[in-house]
C-alpha cells in the first residue's frame, strides 16, 4: 500500500471558531457580481464543448440559476476557512485562533481587524478563480448526457433526405457517432481522475490540496463542501483512502474511500446515512498563493529569525506527539 501525506493536520491548522463573520451588503454584492461574471464564462465553455446541446439539455439555464442563487454567509465562511488553513500551512504559520470571550475580547477584535480583510480577499479570489469551473462541472454532470450527440435524429434526417432523392428503393442509415467530449458521468469521472492525480502530486511534495466535493450538481458553488486533503493511501485492492480537513468538523479528520472504475465512481464515507447525497466527483480548487496576516513577534521580527525552521521543528514534534490521535 502506497501512502502519501503532508504535515497538515486539522487540529493544528484549523483557524478556529471565529464568530464575527458577517458580510456587509456591498461585500455580498461583490461576491454576487463575480458569480454573475463566472456564469458567462461557464456558458461559453459549455457551448464550446457541447455545442447547441448545452442549451437543448438545459445546461446553460442551470448555470444561470445556480449563479443567481443567494449565497449563505456561513457556507462562504466555511469555504474561506479551508483556504485560509492551506494558506497558513504554505506560509509555515500557526493560524490565528480566537481567545475566550469572542467579540468581547479586545485581543480578538484586534486580530479580526487584520484577518477579515484577508479572508475577504481570499473569498473574492476563490469566486474569480473557481466559480466558472464549478458551474461547468455541475452543468456537465447534471444536464449533459454521456453520449450527447443525437445520432438517431441525424440518422432519420439522412434517411429522409436520401429517400427524397428517388435514387434508392430503400434507405437505412445507422451511424455510430461518439462525441469528442463525453458528458454526464463519463465526463465527471475523467475530471475526477485528473483531480486524484493532482492530489498525489501535491502530497508527494508534502503539500495539502483543497478540493470541492461535488455531491448534488443542482446546488450552487457558493454552497460547496471544500475538503483539504492531507493524506492519500493507495491500497492494493484498488481503493483510495483520503483523509481531510473540513471546517464543519474541524477537530476530527474526515475520511472517505474511493474506487474509480471505467463505469462508475464508488465512494464510502463513515458519515454515510446522514441524509446527504453521495460524493459524485472531486474538483481541485484553484488557489494562487495568499498572504495571511502576521501577528505578535512574527510580525515584529519577520526577517530577523528563522521562523520557517521553528515552524518545521515544532510541526515535526507535534506530529510525533499526536501519532496516536492521528492513527499512525
Amino acid at each position: 500500500m502506497a501512502r502519501l501525506e503532508s504535515w497538515f493536520r486539522p487540529w493544528l491548522d484549523d483557524p478556529g471558531p471565529w464568530d464575527l463573520w458577517e458580510l456587509e451588503p456591498r461585500e455580498a454584492a461583490a461576491v454576487a457580481e463575480r458569480l454573475r461574471v463566472a456564469a458567462g464564462s461557464a456558458k461559453a465553455r459549455l457551448e464550446s464543448d457541447f455545442a447547441a446541446e448545452a442549451r437543448r439539455f438545459g445546461a446553460t439555464a442551470l448555470v444561470d440559476r445556480l449563479a443567481a442563487t443567494p449565497a449563505e454567509p456561513e457556507a462562504l465562511f466555511r469555504i474561506v476557512l479551508a483556504l485560509a488553513a492551506v494558506d497558513h500551512y504554505r506560509a509555515r504559520l500557526a493560524p490565528p485562533r480566537p481567545d475566550p470571550g469572542g467579540g468581547t475580547n479586545a485581543a480578538n477584535r484586534e486580530r479580526w481587524a487584520a484577518l477579515q480583510p484577508y479572508l475577504l480577499r481570499r473569498l473574492h479570489a476563490w469566486a474569480e478563480d473557481n466559480a466558472a469551473d464549478s458551474l461547468v462541472w455541475r452543468a456537465a454532470a447534471g444536464r449533459i448526457a454521456d453520449n450527447w450527440i443525437p445520432a438517431e435524429q441525424i440518422s432519420r434526417s439522412l434517411e429522409r433526405q436520401l429517400s427524397e432523392t428517388g435514387l434508392f428503393t430503400s434507405v437505412a442509415v445507422d451511424l455510430d457517432l461518439k462525441p469528442p467530449v463525453p458528458g454526464g458521468g463519463a465526463w465527471l469521472r475523467a475530471r475526477t481522475a485528473e483531480t486524484l492525480e493532482r492530489i498525489k502530486a501535491a502530497l508527494a511534495q508534502r503539500q495539502p490540496l483543497a478540493v470541492e466535493l461535488l455531491r448534488d450538481p443542482l446546488t450552487a458553488p457558493a454552497a460547496a463542501q471544500v475538503l483539504v486533503v492531507y493524506r492519500l493511501e493507495d491500497r492494493d485492492d484498488g481503493w483510495l483512502s483520503l483523509s481531510g480537513y473540513d471546517p464543519i468538523a474541524p477537530e476530527a479528520p474526515q475520511r472517505m474511500e474511493l474506487h474509480l472504475g471505467p463505469e462508475a465512481l464508488r465512494v464510502r464515507e463513515p458519515q454515510d446515512g446522514e441524509g446527504r447525497p453521495a460524493v459524485k466527483g472531486l474538483r481541485c480548487i484553484a488557489m494562487p498563493p495568499g498572504e495571511p496576516p502576521l501577528f505578535g513577534w512574527r510580525r515584529r521580527l519577520r526577517r530577523l529569525l528563522p521562523w520557517g525552521l521553528f515552524w518545521y521543528l515544532g510541526r515535526r514534534w507535534r506530529l510525533f506527539r499526536d501519532r496516536k490521535r492521528d492513527g499512525t
